[in-house]
């Protein structure tokens, strides 16, 4: 497959400058479409301008001063008032005692321009009367001023909300456009991890990310690469297993037989003792021969199809081998049942033989006389076999070892007569029928416990 070669494409800082662009024109845009409506605002009179109270002063101002008592139809729109005496006292006017009183004090202080408002002073005969206003501009509606803030705030916070939603919106876009064309990458990543070695990564279009792709790309021919070599090379060492497996069948058949005549013989007891070793130890060989042909089947990955099986049948099959395997040490046998189903989901002959492995593997360790408990019971979906024995029970050791490929086992508890395959092989199977295989210690009875559980139906 070729590599993927870095794409001409656009820089990173690139791509991101286009955003700052697309900010600053945005912005640029915002600012001339809000100064456009101030305009038309004002054109309109929908807003009235800035000086506008100060202009109606000056065209009121001559009224007010020579009239014979001020009314409140003569101040100007947006102007608030208030009539003194000559000595202070507040006479008429809309302003509070309060402001009344600033304004009074602003007028002995000869100042026209307080905090934020402005004051306009007219001589009367025996009176004063001071004019309070802003340099603001303003609505023309009463409504509009009394709901909405003034049209400069309103003109700040326009522009803040637009900038806002134009920082955001680009955000958006750039944020997806960004994210496409990471998608490649990320997609390689995932498949990397999920071992999915075929696929090919298309040019994003953005240098910086192509070039990570083309080392993603690299590194995934080498995996791929390394990969199909471990995977050739193991599959010739399974191979070789398992035709050296069979070679042996062969001088093993031959060897056992003739032990076997030659036990029909007359001999004497050195003979007899020899004899004895030779025929053991071939028995020992063929049982350790075919659990390597196993093992070799098992990782071959032989496709068995999984069929739908009677659970009382499967478990009275189950339960005679037991019994077979307990008479030699004179075991009890005890088999429990709490409402299994009626049909599983197995293979057949595969489970039949996980089964038999652990519990082959309870009775190697069981003492004579001493009893091997199945039990077999279903919640949730799944469907749990249980086997304990009274023996010593598993060490620490075992505990985390005892599913591994040759592992013999703790001196405690091994008996010497297995290869260390029988668990391993069992939890190969459970875990070809979606299930799990675990070990314990029986803490009632002191003794080991394999517990096997898978999905009552995966069709």
């Amino acid at each position: 497959m070729e590599t993927v070669k870095p794409a001409k494409g656009t820089r990173l800082h690139t791509f991101f400058l286009r955003y700052l662009l697309f900010l600053s024109l945005g912005t640029i845009l915002l600012v001339v479409l809000l100064i456009g409506l101030t305009m038309f605002a004002l054109s309109t009179n929908i807003v009235l301008p800035a000086n506008y109270a100060e202009t109606q002063i000056s065209s009121s101002r001559n009224r007010i001063a020579s009239s014979s008592t001020v009314t409140a139809d003569m101040i100007p729109d947006l102007v608030d008032y208030a009539v003194f005496s000559k000595e202070g006292k507040l006479l008429a006017g809309n302003l509070s005692e309060k402001d009344a009183l600033k304004a009074w004090d602003a007028m002995k202080k000869e100042q026209t321009q307080g905090i934020a408002q402005f004051y306009s002073f007219i001589e009367r005969e025996n009176e004063i009367c001071i004019l309070r206003y802003y340099i603001l501009p303003q609505y023309r509606s009463v409504i509009m001023r009394k709901y909405l803030p003034n049209p400069q705030l309103l003109d700040i916070l326009l522009f803040i909300i637009g900038v806002i939603s134009l920082v955001t919106g680009l955000a958006i876009h750039f944020g997806k456009n960004l994210k496409k064309k990471m998608f490649g990458l990320q997609e390689a990543i995932e498949k990397i991890q999920n071992q999915n070695l075929d696929f090919t990564i298309n040019p994003s279009g953005i240098r910086e990310v192509d070039e990570i792709s083309n080392s993603l790309e690299q590194m995934r021919e080498a995996l791929n690469s390394s990969l199909k070599q471990q995977w050739e090379s193991e599959q010739a060492r399974r191979e070789q297993i398992s035709a050296l497996a069979h070679d042996l069948k062969t001088p093993l058949t031959i060897i056992r037989g003739n032990a076997e005549l030659l036990q029909d013989t007359d001999q004497d007891d050195i003979q007899k003792e020899y004899n004895n070793y030779i025929l053991k130890n071939t028995i020992e060989i063929e049982k350790f021969t075919k659990e390597l042909i196993d093992l070799s089947k098992m990782k071959n990955n032989i496709s068995r199809e999984k069929t739908s099986v009677k659970t009382d049948v499967f478990m009275t099959e189950v339960e005679h081998q037991m019994i077979a395997l307990s008479l030699e040490k004179k075991l009890q046998v005890v088999v429990q049942k709490e409402m299994p189903p009626t049909l599983i989901w197995i293979d057949e002959e595969q489970f039949y033989r996980a089964m038999i492995n652990v519990i082959a593997n309870a009775v190697e360790h069981t003492p004579e006389n001493g009893k091997v408990t199945l039990t077999v019971q279903s919640a949730n979906d799944v469907i749990q076999f249980t086997v304990t024995d009274s023996g010593c029970g598993f060490s620490p050791k075992d505990l985390k070892e005892a599913t591994k490929q040759f592992y013999r086992g703790d001196p405690s508890r091994n008996a010497g007569n297995h290869h260390g395959m029988g668990l391993y092989i069992a939890q190969s199977i459970v875990q070809s029928h979606g299930g799990t295989l675990l070990i314990d210690n029986d803490l009632s009875g002191g003794g080991g416990k394999v517990t096997i559980t898978i999905p009552i139906n995966l069709a």
